[in-house]
């Protein structure tokens, strides 16, 4: 029977085989639509719903990986997140990111293109991209805790009375995880989600309440989920007072400018270049330069530096006004599309719909929108004055919105804004150009709507602003001399008497004053000139502390070299004002302090204030030149933190350094980018410094800035490697203490008192648990190429092929049993063995046990372990509690029958002897095959990863 049954299994297995082969393509696809409906079926199950998450976290990753920019649709100007995005500020300075996470309830507010949606997409992304990396098909779920649901609440206007729960189900699908309910109400229940609902302002104003309703209702039920809201300023009405906490964005600084353009994607080779003409042609215009605040419009700008200027003899206006028209004449003409409408047609609309959105009243609730009717009937006269058919409106505003990004859609389609309130201003100034009077009726009954359109319409044209400034003057002094900077044309006793009358006024030091005199100086004309002028003899003479103060401010606020120099003359303390105007200034300052730096060790914490990377060269030039040992140790203190900053420590890269320096270069070998890295001298030089200080110095010199935490670990640790005693009373409660530290010489404790406290405790429990691998070796080592991967090893492989056999023998044996063809226990122990080994090979196959060995250890030869562990856990103690029970419940008894029914199949034909040597020669093979690789693994990870994977993860 056994001849024959084997016969047939031959010819038919072959036949088979041939029909694979000549059906494959067709099996395969009928195969992936078959998966592809079980995944969609049951991917909400017990069995696929790490599966699900997995894929889930995968489509985050793709989703938020790049951006596209919002002014152009072209698929080629997707940018990528990781270098583009630079983390905001809030009000307090706090970076907003880390303040989302300190509190369950958040609301974000900020101006249009402040960044709130790309804040959302960030955290998003973080999360996904921790998980897993480019180019890998596994993820490593780890702990779910703050899993990302980004939900745009526009998609609520479609459904409103679907519940957020139900929301986030279809979330849930649409990014590859269908019949998610049952999963989602969990985890809501258990506070696993972070729930980011973006743009308040785009839900229709009918229903916003409801909405608002039924957030805090969610909020309520299901308190231990994050949520965090972001609205526009402009529509926000305090509706979420009981959130814990409202954040606003703060515009960027000079220093989160410059490490944006750092991380736009520019033509290849031309990056250093281009951003440090961009931040020169930025700096001689000092109008354009507040622009660069916005990151909405910092994007336009670079976008028409690097895809519209590139190439050309085109270089950025040195008014507003002018600026204002590039972008828009940049953004109408598509270059790479054909156009359905002319360009002056578009601007034409454009012009007119500003002027409309200028008309609508200050005081009005959200005003920069137009409801989608005004929109259109603008848009009608304006083709109808033009000869062209109004029924082509909507093709119109169609072109405009999604080619140029000068108009946006809002509320779902109901409204339209400009994608920022100074093209709107810019647009109507234009549109009034040949009409003053129109422009000062307007500007009259409502000041605070039309102040920037007055000044913007002193540049737009060549004509003479006299009559406007004048009128003006009489009631806003503050906006007439801010208007004498963007005029072409003005009457030179009408600008003589402006200025005079600022210049009494500067003694009470106001910002609005400060401010206008900045504008006003930074004019290369006759009357900037002059205020110039007055400024620097102002702070050059004057006795009044406060009319010097005010003056040092405006003269810094012009941006210009020359500015710079002159303050520099009359900066020689730093209590004197001219002093801290200067560090405001930059890079233009970095001069001035370089030539006192070897005189004023204040002059260093100043270079170290401003923080870019010409500032940081300055401070390597003086840490390889300086023969001072303070002014040496200053620069070292300084220097290292700044290696903080990624585009401070990539322009280090590249700094000239000795090449015959004594110094500790290992120090930075698992950070460098090559052997030709300038930073491992650098940082080898700081190290050197660091070392031979006494504890006392190091004490002394608390205040100071922390060197980046990759040159204090190493000194620590490994100075301390040959000092460690017994450690084992200092271990409480499985942590280390961080003041039960005698084991270590009093210079590396005040060394690693300088870390931040969970760096220290890292460093403490190496020294205490690894001291073996405390080693230079296992520093330098992660530059070494010796990967191991014990679960692709064929040590492992064997030990699976093994498993494997043994199963299939037990698999054999228990369907005899269960047939009755071998009479060896019951029928029905038979079938609950052979359902046993199927079902647990089954779980361990889609744990992926086949290519990950703790999958094996965790589900198969530890199950008991780990079902009876998980059980008896707290619940709540451990995310995983739930599958580690199931999986471990559905494998507990795979061990026990594959070994009791292989070593029965050997035992019945050979006996009890035979079938025991057999036993104890395969678990040998095992065991010793185990050991064998994992002391490879353990080699391997010492020699490739060591103390950095141990201490220094969160820093590399």
């Amino acid at each position: 029977m056994g001849d024959v049954l084997g016969t047939w299994s031959v010819g038919v297995g072959f036949l088979l085989g041939i029909a694979v082969l000549t059906l494959k393509d067709w099996l395969g696809a009928k195969a992936k639509v078959l998966l592809d409906f079980l995944y969609r079926r049951f991917a909400g199950s017990r069995l696929l719903r790490r599966a699900a998450l997995a894929k889930y976290t995968h489509e985050v990753y793709r989703r938020h990986k790049e951006f596209p920019v919002s002014f152009q649709v072209d698929e080629a100007l997707k940018l990528p997140m990781a270098s583009v995005y630079v983390p905001l500020r809030g009000g307090s300075g706090d970076q907003l990111a880390a303040s989302l996470r300190e509190a369950r309830h958040s609301v974000v507010l900020g101006v249009p293109g402040a960044g709130k949606t790309m804040l959302l997409r960030h955290e998003a992304l973080m999360w996904a991209r921790h998980r897993i990396r480019e180019g890998r098909r596994r993820v490593d779920l780890g702990e779910l805790r703050g899993i990302p649901v980004l939900l745009e609440l526009h998609r609520l206007n479609k459904d409103a009375t679907a519940g957020l729960e139900q929301h986030i189900v279809r979330h849930f699908e649409r990014h590859g995880f269908p019949r998610a309910g049952t999963w989602v109400a969990g985890a809501l229940d258990r506070g696993d989600l972070a729930l980011y609902l973006d743009g308040l302002d785009e839900v229709n104003s009918d229903i916003r309440d409801r909405i608002v309703d039924m957030i805090k209702d969610f909020g309520e039920t299901h308190p231990e989920c994050r949520l965090v809201v972001t609205c526009r300023v402009a529509v926000y009405e305090g509706q979420f007072t009981e959130f814990h906490q409202t954040l606003r964005v703060q515009d960027f600084d000079e220093h989160l400018i410059r490490r944006f353009l750092g991380g736009w994607p520019w033509q290849a080779g031309t990056a250093s270049d281009s951003v440090e003409q961009l931040l020169g042609a930025l700096r001689d215009t000092p109008q354009i330069m507040s622009l660069t605040r916005n990151p909405l419009l910092l994007t336009m700008i670079a976008y028409l530096y690097d895809f519209v200027y590139a190439g050309t003899d085109q270089v950025l206006p040195h008014t507003r006004s002018e600026f204002y028209k590039q972008v828009i004449d940049n953004l109408l003409i598509d270059r790479r599309r054909q156009s359905v409408f002319p360009h002056p047609l578009k601007k034409a609309v454009l012009r007119r719909l500003a002027l409309v959105a200028q008309d609508v009243p200050s005081d009005t609730h959200d005003r920069l929108a137009l409801p989608e009717a005004v929109v259109l009937s603008t848009t009608r006269t304006v083709l109808e004055r033009q000869g062209r058919d109004p029924l082509q409106a909507e093709e119109v505003i169609r072109e405009i919105a999604h080619r140029s990004g000068l108009l946006l859609v809002v509320d779902n389609g109901e409204r339209y804004q400009f994608a920022h309130l100074t093209l709107q201003e810019c647009l109507a100034a234009i549109e009034l150009a040949a009409e003053p009077q129109a422009l000062l009726r307007r500007y009259t009954a409502d000041p605070q709507a039309w102040r920037e359109t007055v000044r913007l319409w002193c540049g737009v044209e060549p004509h003479d602003s006299s009559e406007v400034i004048r009128q003006v003057f009489s009631g806003d002094p503050v906006l007439a001399f801010q208007c004498l900077a963007d005029a072409h044309t003005v009457d030179s006793s009408l600008a003589q008497e402006i200025v005079e009358h600022f210049q009494d006024r500067l003694e009470y030091g106001d910002e609005q004053t400060v401010t206008a005199f900045s504008v006003v100086a930074s004019d290369p004309g006759h009357i900037g000139a002059q205020a110039f002028d007055f400024l620097w003899v102002t702070v050059r003479s004057a006795a009044n502390s406060g009319l010097v103060n005010a003056a040092a401010r405006a003269l810094a606020g012009t941006n210009l070299p020359r500015a710079a120099a002159k303050l520099a003359l009359a900066a020689r303390e730093p209590s004197e004002p001219a002093w801290q105007s200067l560090i405001t200034m930059g890079d233009l300052a970095v001069p001035a302090f370089i030539t006192r730096a070897q005189s004023s060790t204040h002059a260093i914490h100043a270079l170290w204030s401003i923080r870019t990377p010409k500032a940081a060269l300055a401070l390597n030039e003086l840490l390889w030149t300086c023969q001072d040992p303070e002014v040496e140790l200053l620069c070292a203190f300084h220097l290292g933190e700044l290696l903080t900053v990624p585009e401070i420590a990539s322009e280090l890269c590249r700094a000239p350094v000795p090449g015959d320096a004594q110094c500790m270069d290992w120090v930075w070998g698992p950070f460098a980018q090559g052997p030709e890295d300038a930073l491992i001298k650098i940082a080898g030089k700081i190290a050197a410094i660091l070392d031979r200080l006494e504890p006392q110095a190091i004490e002394a010199r608390s205040g100071l800035p922390t060197p980046d935490p990759r040159i204090i670990v190493p000194l620590v640790a490994f100075g301390a490697a040959t000092e460690v005693e017994h450690v084992g009373n200092h271990v409480v409660a499985g942590s280390i203490s961080l003041h039960t530290a005698e084991w270590i010489s009093p210079r590396r404790k005040a060394l690693r008192d300088l870390l931040p406290p969970h760096t220290q405790k890292s460093v403490n429990f190496l020294l205490a648990y690894e001291p073996r691998i405390t080693s230079r070796a296992s520093w330098d080592a992660p530059t070494q190429s010796t990967r191991f991967d014990y679960s692709k090893s064929p040590h492992y492989r064997f030990l699976v092929m093994v498993s494997l056999a043994l199963s299939g023998v037990a698999a054999w044996r228990a369907l005899q049993a269960a047939t009755g063809e071998w009479g060896w226990g019951p029928s029905w122990l038979g079938a609950a063995s052979l359902i046993q080994i199927v079902g647990g090979w089954l779980v361990l196959v889609s744990q992926g046990a086949l290519v990950n060995s703790r999958a094996l250890r965790k589900f198969g030869l530890m199950s008991l372990f780990t079902c009876t562990e998980a059980i008896c856990r707290p619940r709540g103690s451990h995310r995983y509690t739930e599958w580690s029970s199931l999986w471990s419940i559905a494998t507990v008894g795979l061990l026990p029958v594959v070994c009791t029914y292989s070593y029965v199949a050997l035992m019945q034909p050979y006996g009890v002897f035979a079938a025991t040597l057999a036993a104890l020669f395969v678990l040998g093979s095992y065991l010793s095959v185990h050991a064998r690789a994992a002391l490879l693994d353990a080699r391997a990870w010492m020699k490739e990863s060591g103390t950095v994977r141990m201490i220094l993860e969160d820093l590399v």
